[in-house]
């Protein structure tokens, strides 16, 4: 609230909850393995652990299941859009895409469910699907980091979706 004058002024917004259709409503106990991209379920979270899965992998103590970004990656459910366009993008496309894959591989690290779904030219730009909001808005700060440019975010109404635009 605000004061203006003598008057109050209230603002109010309707806050809109938009629930992940891909997040599980029960989680299993214990371990489980994705055997897709190698993230281990375990103390109700999804992170990379290579050694355990490797162990793991052929055994039946562990459940097998699609952790919800392969879901999302295999179904083609993206909630991130990052539009790489203009000419200084396709002088150095090989070197922006690098810093795009080590950014990428950063952010797995922190949460594997960040997931790069697929990568395709559109319209003269290249357009990077993402499984989260947060990776395309990171992948396209990693680009500007590195190399300025113009960069704008374009969030849907109830911030579950974001296109990022990156072009120099």
């Amino acid at each position: 609230m605000g004061r203006k004058g003598r008057k109050w002024i209230t603002e109010t917004q309707e806050f809109q909850t938009t629930d992940d259709p891909y997040l599980p409503k029960k989680y299993p106990s214990g371990e489980a393995i994705c055997p897709r991209c190698h993230a281990v379920f375990r103390d109700k979270r999804w992170l990379i652990d290579e050694e355990f899965y490797q162990e793991f992998k052929d055994s039946d103590l562990v459940p097998k299941f699609l952790c919800p970004g392969c879901r999302k990656a295999v179904d083609r459910y993206p909630m991130g859009y990052l539009y790489l366009s203009g000419e200084f993008f396709e002088k150095h496309r090989d070197e922006i895409l690098r810093v795009i894959n080590n950014e990428y591989e950063r952010a797995r690290q922190n949460n594997p469910l960040q997931q790069i779904i697929s990568m395709y030219e559109e319209d003269g730009r290249t357009v990077i699907e993402t499984t989260t909001e947060n990776l395309a808005q990171r992948l396209g700060r990693a680009v500007y980091k590195a190399y300025k440019g113009d960069l704008t975010f374009k969030w849907s109404e109830g911030n579950k979706l974001v296109r990022v635009y990156w072009q120099r």
